[in-house]
């Protein structure tokens, strides 16, 4: 018999590659173990080849890295988490300075924690993200954090493209929040004294284009966003709208309420009326209790 014919009778096939070898290595429970956690490999044999055997242990190595990096990148994210209410802290002890640049900063980095938190792109946060209750309350914030950073940007011309950037969020954000009447006065109010009002009428612009009309309410008030007519509003969207109930009042309340406005601008006599029953709906206990809750 040849040599290599001998070598050939006496080769031992490897269970895991199918190769011919001379021998077979053990894998040992715990390092069964780490591949199977560390690697997601399963069907191990119980022996190997060398040449498999270290390519596992690589492996295992490989995948301990890989679970370390994703268990930093987990923390990492909690860490920011908590600390992102201590940046909008600093960056309202900065604006309450008048330290405009590193109030921005903060309120900049504030939102850069939520995109890495909900792993988003720079300037894609989006409502969707935070419409379940427990994320409601956070709208809130970031509203404040988009109107307090348009005012920071009004300061001076160089930041008149951030400005319009953080007006489109806010417009996105603040109809989801009870704030909304406010920073609309708010904003109102800007047009005639800020350095750049052409941002705060395209944020009022947004603003009511995306936000549904309250026909009854703004035929009675004759147009005007009054607080009566926000209050109602807000109550529409942040009440009724959530839950099934309270939509089919809203679907009903869009079926009648054009030819009420309607009636309503073709006899004006009534509307002082109008406008005391809906400022009477609109400062009730049950409606001011369900918009602070």
């Amino acid at each position: 018999m040849s040599s290599a014919a001998a070598d050939q009778e006496g080769a031992i096939t490897c269970p895991y590659c199918g190769d011919n070898v001379p021998a077979l290595v053990p894998i040992e429970t715990g390092m069964r173990l780490r591949l199977q956690e560390n690697a997601q490999v399963d069907s191990i044999p119980e022996t190997v080849c060398d040449g498999c055997f270290k390519m596992m242990a690589k492996m295992v190595s490989k995948g301990a890295v890989l679970r370390a990096e994703q268990q930093a990148k987990e923390q990492n994210r909690l860490m920011l988490w908590r600390n992102r209410v201590q940046l909008v802290k600093q960056a309202k002890q900065h604006l309450a300075q008048k330290n405009y640049s590193d109030a921005a900063v903060s309120f900049e980095k504030y939102l850069r924690v939520l995109e890495i938190v909900y792993e988003c792109k720079p300037g894609e946060l989006s409502p969707d993200l935070f419409k379940n209750e427990a994320r409601a309350q956070e709208m809130t914030v970031i509203t404040s954090v988009y109107w307090d950073l348009m005012r920071i940007y009004d300061t001076h011309q160089t930041y008149r493209e951030r400005q319009f950037k953080a007006a489109e969020k806010l417009a996105a954000f603040v109809r989801f929040t009870p704030i909304f009447p406010h920073i609309m006065r708010k904003a109102e109010s800007q047009t005639r004294s800020a350095k750049n009002p052409d941002a705060f009428q395209k944020f009022l612009k947004l603003s009511n284009a995306k936000r549904p009309r309250c026909f009854i309410a703004t035929a009675a008030f004759q147009g005007q966003r009054t607080m009566t007519v926000e209050t109602l509003c807000s109550f529409r969207d942040q009440y009724l709208k959530t839950s099934a109930q309270g939509r089919r009042w809203v679907a009903v309340y869009y079926r009648f309420s054009p030819s009420v406005a309607s009636f309503l601008d073709k006899h004006p006599r009534l509307k002082p009326a109008t406008r005391k029953l809906l400022a009477w709906i609109a400062n009730s206990r049950f409606v001011r209790n369900r918009l602070n809750t």
